[in-house]
């Protein structure tokens, strides 16, 4: 048995003061309040459950795109550094046999032991997406669901989590009832849709929005008539969860209150759609969105604190880490089990996973410690320290 004490523990509802977590074979076994014996002191500190990131392709210089040991190795490292101990691996939109090449990694990846941040599986963000709202991704790897069919996501349903689709593309509610009947989450984004021309793909088990208010449809005037976009919908849709990317830059915050507003803390998540260029030095340098074999992959940079298309005309990404998202909205006055929720239980509930991010009698033993101004101390993965970089 090993033992977490002297903790001010951020469960989903309420802070525990001087709680003790008691750990055995990397899962919280009971929490007792009080003095005890304790193999690590916490000093009084607040204790996280680990954060969980369930949209991200990259950090420390790689993609898991590359798919090789090193780069997983790199970009989980990059999350585990800043407190997300789960990640959810995110592909760009590429060629099948590239996004294939990456699901076969990642599967295999999985099976080792752990050594940084734990890979939930896989989140294919397209190649089902819309011209118009593609953002960063390459328009000549776009497909559409009823002409070039989504087989090759069937067979790798076992490692696929999570797949972003343009819900008003023909054949999207049938793809949508299709991949929720074998397990997958549908996402809702990159679209350009206006209600009700999505709804076969909500109707039909569509759950979930990627990046909310980024490369998504809105509000606009069709023929006389003003029609509501997949953003407005999905903040009135109870049934929708959402997620937002809250490094000021993508979201401000005075939009990142109103999301929490509309949707409460249960049903929005931030997520850090990181790139390759999180972690590393702001100095100009280009990067590849995606595989660096690609001779004619998207090219990026870092500019303001926010990845940018090279030639700066949109935004390729993120280089902020979810810790740095829930601290945002604690700085913006956000309750401190409401902002914690928000990178821990909910993309946990998003993925239906009930035993990793909440402090709870059988859940994994994923960890943060922190400073009185939330500045991260210490990581534990499985009850056991990590040490940060």
């Amino acid at each position: 048995m090993y033992v977490i004490g002297n903790c001010r523990l951020i469960t989903q509802d309420k802070i525990i003061e001087n709680g003790n977590l008691f750990i055995k074979d990397g899962k919280i076994v009971k929490i007792i309040v009080g003095d005890v014996e304790k193999d690590y002191d916490a000093g009084g500190r607040y204790v996280s459950a680990g954060f969980i990131d369930i949209h991200t392709h990259g950090g420390y210089g790689s993609d898991f795109m590359d798919a090789t040991d090193e780069a997983f190795d790199n970009v989980l490292k990059f999350h585990l550094d800043n407190g997300t101990t789960s990640v959810v691996a995110t592909s760009v939109t590429a060629s099948i046999s590239s996004t294939e090449r990456f699901l076969n990694f990642c599967r295999e990846y999985m099976q080792k032991e752990r050594k940084y941040a734990r890979v939930l599986g896989a989140h294919l963000e397209g190649p089902y997406l819309s011209v118009k709202n593609k953002g960063a991704q390459k328009e000549e790897y776009l497909l559409n669901p009823e002409k070039d069919g989504y087989e090759f996501i069937l067979r790798h349903k076992d490692v696929v989590k999570t797949v972003t689709i343009s819900p008003e593309l023909s054949g999207a509610g049938e793809m949508t009832k299709t991949l929720t009947e074998n397990g997958i989450t549908v996402c809702g984004g990159h679209d350009d849709g206006i209600y009700p021309n999505f709804m076969p793909a909500v109707e039909n088990g569509l759950k979930h929005l990627t990046h909310i208010y980024c490369a998504m449809s809105e509000l606009r005037f069709v023929d006389g008539k003003r029609n509501v976009g997949l953003r407005e919908y999905g903040l009135l849709d109870d049934n929708l969860t959402a997620e937002m990317i809250f490094d000021e830059r993508h979201i401000p915050t005075s939009l990142a209150l109103l999301l929490l507003k509309a949707k409460g803390a249960d049903k929005l998540c931030v997520v850090s759609d990181s790139l390759r260029c999180a972690g590393m030095p702001v100095d100009g340098k280009l990067y590849k969105l995606g595989t660096l074999d690609d001779e004619d992959a998207q090219l990026f940079k870092v500019a303001d604190g926010v990845a940018v298309l090279a030639d700066g005309t949109r935004y390729a990404g993120s280089i902020t880490p979810v810790q740095k998202m829930v601290k945002n909205l604690l700085n913006a006055g956000v309750l401190v089990c409401e902002a914690f929720k928000v990178g821990t239980s909910t993309p946990a509930k998003i993925l239906g996973r009930a035993d990793i991010g909440r402090i709870d009698k059988g859940c994994v033993a994923d960890l943060c410690v922190f400073e009185n101004d939330f500045s991260l101390k210490d990581v534990f993965t499985d009850g056991k320290l990590y040490a940060l970089k």
